[in-house]
This record gives structure tokens, sequence and C-alpha cells, in this order.
């Protein structure tokens, strides 16, 4: 990218290179305002981040061109929906290594390597149990070089390459260091004997809360692409930010033709998807920080209301999706500084969705104010929880579900 060095840092990047020293892939890193250090306080949030600046504000075209993006990811992260915004085919997906591997996670894995992404484990410096476990849900090791004396390397590289997995040596910084990975049979390699990390800059457009709010509301009453299409092209910086995410999915990857029109865009991205994203950009619009704390808690709780709808009302999925809008919506008009009723009074919500925010009436109220009493620290019982959802015949525990 050529951008003008005061520009704002958006995140960085840290090539990988293959065992003929080819560069394949980027590790994407978080960057605060202090450049030299991640200040890295919450791992879902700076992920987040990363991910808003690098479908939003860059592209991925721009920043890996062919090659694939490397993104440290939460088990809280990996849980959400956001993923689903990714190009899978060329993202790898790395686990904290202080993340549980427990059997929820192994399902989750499955799944997202089904549907294109890749799964690394990140920060390996022994071989236990129960990463020897997890490494058929897996289809990398990071290996933490510096950590890692010479037997154990070739441990796991035995025991990963006996899996299937590839291993990849990070924090390689000297030639004696890359010689001896390459010697035990590391695929891919990662270090300041490389490259160290490149600052990515670009110039963030903020989008218009007017225009935000003008495109959400056409998406929710269910308009038509002419409506919508023309309520785009009044915002630029929003349908810069589509076409970025069109040019991001894994649809037009698999598609000849390049992107050339909004109406093109909006096929690619989808409805859901666009509205889920104007939320996003709707709590990130006003705030100066990088990491907004607002919009953080919000997708913290549209993830939790989903979940807990799937387990109230397993088949009833129109309830799933309505729990995910109710919950970003629920906290949208404080960025605008206006109280809730004008803010849902002035967009055209499902009267459930209105009464749920306003009154925490019906099921979806129920949703609400079950996340709220979470978010407080409260225990809720059992007998509260069919107390709140009346007829409802599943056992009701919010086991697995906190966060």
């Amino acid at each position: 990218m050529t951008v003008e060095e005061n520009a704002e840092v958006l995140l960085a990047r840290q090539s990988i290179v293959n065992r003929q020293g080819i560069c394949v892939g980027h590790e994407l890193l978080f960057r605060g305002r202090r450049l030299d250090v991640a200040e890295i306080d919450d791992d879902f949030a700076c992920t987040l981040t990363v991910v808003q600046n690098m479908l939003g504000m860059i592209g991925v075209d721009n920043l890996l061109g062919e090659d694939d993006g490397f993104l440290n990811c939460s088990s809280e992260f990996l849980a959400s929906d956001i993923v689903d915004i990714l190009p899978a085919q060329q993202m790898v997906l790395e686990i904290l290594e202080d993340t549980e591997l427990n059997e929820a996670l192994a399902l989750r894995c499955r799944s997202l390597r089904e549907s294109g992404f890749r799964i690394a484990l990140d920060d390996v410096r022994e071989l236990t149990p129960e990463i020897q476990a997890f490494l058929p849900y897996a289809d990398l090791v990071k290996i933490d070089w510096p950590f890692v004396g010479p037997q154990m390397a070739e441990r796991i590289t035995a025991a990963s390459h006996a899996a299937g997995v590839k291993v990849l040596a990070e924090k390689v910084e000297t030639r004696e260091d890359y010689e001896r990975a390459m010697n035990i049979g590391c695929d891919l390699f990662q270090g300041f004997y490389f490259t160290r990390p490149q600052l990515v800059r670009g110039n963030a457009s903020p989008v218009n809360s007017t225009a935000l709010l003008s495109v959400l509301d056409l998406v929710l009453h269910d308009a038509n692409m002419d409506d919508i299409e023309r309520a785009l092209k009044v915002a630029p910086s929003l349908t810069v930010q589509l076409l970025r995410l069109a040019n991001s999915s894994t649809r037009w990857r698999t598609q000849l033709s390049e992107i050339v029109s909004i109406r093109q865009a909006l096929a690619l991205v989808g409805l859901k998807q666009l509205a889920r994203w104007c939320c996003f950009m709707l709590y990130s619009a006003n705030s100066e920080s990088k990491v907004d704390p607002l919009a953080q808690m919000v997708l913290h709780r549209a993830d939790f209301m989903e979940r807990l709808a799937q387990r109230v009302a397993p088949e009833d999925e129109r309830l799933q999706q309505e729990a995910y809008l109710s919950a970003l919506l629920s906290l949208a008009h404080i960025p605008l500084s206006v109280d809730a009723e004008s803010f849902i009074g002035g967009i055209a919500v499902s009267p459930e969705i209105r009464d749920a925010i306003l009154g925490y009436v019906g099921w979806l109220g129920a949703l609400l104010e079950v996340a709220e009493c979470v978010e407080r620290g409260e225990f809720l019982t059992h007998e509260k929880l069919q107390t709140l959802f009346p007829g409802c015949d599943a056992q009701l525990s919010l086991d697995g579900l906190y966060l």
C-alpha cells in the first residue's frame, strides 16, 4: 500500500515464508496508539478492530493479494458469526495459546474447516495431551521457537506431521534458528530473521450516522434493491466499505467477472451481512478510540442472545435472527445521543423488536433481560429462566453461555 507517512496506522502484518523462502502469508497484528507495542488488553476487541480495518478500510486484495491471512482468534471470536464475513479460503484462524481446547471448540473448528477456513494452534511450547488430541481439528501448529528445546521441537513436528498437520516455526530470529527449524522439517517460518512487522497505514473515512441509519432502515424494511442502491450512492464511505466487503467475499472469488456495480456488491455481501455491518459501524462512527467499548459490548450481547435463542427455540430461526438484531439495536441510541424510544421510533423494525427494546416484552424482551443480567454478573436459576420463557419445553440453563 502507498499512503502518507502520517496516515493513521490501521494494523501491522508480518510475512510468513515457506521452505523455498517464498512469502505465502501474513500474520495480521493489532496496533494501538503506541506503534512499538500491540497494547492488547482484550483479544476479542483487538481481533474485531483488525477485521474492521482489513475489510472496511483497506480491503483484502490490497492487504494480502493472493497470500493467506493469519488472524489471532479467541474462542469467543471463533464462536461468533463475525467470522462469516471473512474470506474463508484465504484465512488461517489462530487459536490463542491460553484457549481451552474443549469439545465445543473442536466442533466449531470442524465446522469452520468445512466452510474453507484453516485452523492453527498458536504459540505451542510442548506436546501436551490436549494438543495431541486436538490435532485432528487443526491444519497448522505454530511452534513458539525461542521457548522450545530441540527435542521438544522434533516431537511436536513429528506428531503434527503424523496427523497431517503442517508446522510453522515462529519468532525465528537467527540463521541458526532457521537452519535448525529447516532440519527438523518445519514447513513454514516467521520471525525477525525474515521480516519485522510492517505497519499498514490508511485514512479511515468516517461514515455518517444518518447515512448508516438510512441504509439500515431500508434493509430492515425489506425495501427493494433500487431504493437501497440509491441510499448507498449518497453514502460514499459506506459504499466503499460495501465494495471491499464484496471483494472479500468467497462467493466473489469463485466467479470470473469483476464487481462492476453497487447492486452486484449487494448481492455478494447479502442484506443480512449489510445490516450487521451497518450496526457495527454505527457504534464505531463517533468513537475516537480504535477499540470502541460499546461496539465490543453490543457484539458480545448479540452473540449471547442468538445462542440463547437457539437453546430456547432451536427450530425458530426467525427468533434467533431477531434476537441478534435486537441486541445490535438495543444500545444504538447511545452514540447518537438520543433516547431509546426516539431512536427505535425512527426506524422500521418489527413491533416485537421495538417492544423488546423499550419494555422487555415477549421472548425477545426476556432474552434481552437475561443478557443484561449476565452482563451485570447476576446468576439466573432454572426456575427464573422458566418464568421468563413460559411454555418453553427445553430444560433451560446458561451453562456454557456466560461470556
